[in-house]
């Protein structure tokens, strides 16, 4: 799409009149506004307009142009997202991103804008693959920590995670060691009429074995910390961005609350979501309120024993095989639990608000 082309599609979407201008030396400025890293420009304000740069096919440098009045900041990011995603446009070298690795990362980065934006946004047609994005398709999010420079690049983790699913599967980079893929259902739940017999249960389970397959072989494959979300299946032409926002609040609230658990799933972590939305100083208030209540969790055998007896279900037996202790071990230390807080754990009431406790505790502490 030629600049000319790009401005009057630029104007019908937008409704606003824009005018493209040559950035000359007087313009400086917009320098340094180039992201080095994805090799694309982004706009910028000068003498109160707005400039959103593009390279013309002579080489030049222009610019479409806008009074600034005329956007607010949240239009301002939608037109850089969009111009993202015309083909040609800010592409540093001036080479276009035709190649399947430039078309997933354009859509990456158009998938974190709407999802930072809350935007329940389909997938523009630019961006899609139209047959793959309007199947069902499982999403998991994978994130690294750690990672050497050019440790997982595209192409070697494209062509493990083909392998792993045993077909093709949409690989689209966000951020740095942040991976969000897309696996087409019969790939990872089986064939349709299988999964029409499955429960939502028996389906959480498939999932949840799937993402932890994935994950240990991630793992033995490459030296750092990784962290996979996983979600049930979606249609990414509708669902793309809010998807996206899930798994990534996921894993944030995962590594918040469970701190040595790699695989997080969103219907797990209903109590911790709630939790989490609560203010910072309510939480606080309620947690220094709790007096000693919540002080038994800076003792690391008593937060191990709570942990273990919430995830058991409260029930003594498996609580005590899961700790590798003997029953009666496990009865004293619940019994110490109660001189020293006044909460029985074995009971439901107290239960509860030791696990509220726990939960706002760990928030309050990660701040």
């Amino acid at each position: 799409m030629n600049h000319t082309e790009t401005l009057q599609q630029l104007q019908q979407i937008t409704g606003l009149t824009f005018s493209i201008v040559e950035l000359t030396e007087g313009h400086e400025p917009w320098l340094p506004q180039v992201n080095q890293e994805q090799g694309r420009r982004e706009s910028f304000i000068y003498e109160h307009q707005i400039f959103f740069p593009k390279r013309a096919s002579a080489g030049a440098e222009l610019a479409f142009v806008i009074d600034e009045q005329q956007l607010s900041p949240r239009e301002r990011r939608l037109v850089d997202a969009w111009l993202d995603g015309v083909p040609g446009h800010g592409d540093a070298s001036g080479d276009l991103e035709d190649d399947e690795e430039g078309r997933m990362r354009r859509l990456g980065r158009w998938a974190l804008e709407q999802s930072i934006l809350d935007e329940d946004q389909r997938v523009p047609h630019q961006l899609r693959l139209d047959q793959q994005f309007q199947t069902a398709m499982v999403p998991l999010l994978l994130t690294g920590e750690g990672l050497h420079s050019g440790q997982v690049n595209y192409a070697l983790l494209q062509r493990f995670l083909n392998s792993y699913f045993g077909g093709v599967v949409m690989l689209i980079p966000l951020e740095d060691q942040e991976w969000f893929i897309l696996a087409e259902e019969e790939l990872v739940v089986g064939a349709e009429d299988e999964r029409d017999t499955n429960t939502a249960e028996q389906m959480e389970e498939v999932l949840t074995a799937f993402a932890l397959g994935l994950y240990e072989l991630v793992a033995s494959e490459w030296v750092g910390v990784f962290h996979i979300a996983v979600g049930k299946s979606i249609t990414p032409l509708v669902e793309l961005p809010r998807t996206v926002s899930l798994l990534r609040e996921t894993i944030h609230l995962g590594r918040i609350f469970h701190v040595t658990e790699h695989i997080h799933l969103p219907w797990e972590l209903s109590l911790e979501r709630m939790i989490y939305s609560i203010p910072d100083e309510q939480r606080k208030f309620f947690v220094k309120h709790a007096g000693n209540q919540s002080a038994m969790f800076e003792d690391a055998e008593t937060l191990t024993t709570l942990e273990t007896f919430f995830q058991m279900d409260c029930n003594v037996s498996e609580t005590a095989k899961r700790l590798y202790v003997h029953r009666n071990t496990l009865i004293y230390r619940l019994d110490k639990i109660k001189q020293e807080t006044g909460l029985d754990v074995r009971t439901f009431n107290d239960a509860v608000l030791a696990r509220l406790i726990l939960l706002l505790y760990k928030v309050t502490k990660s701040k």
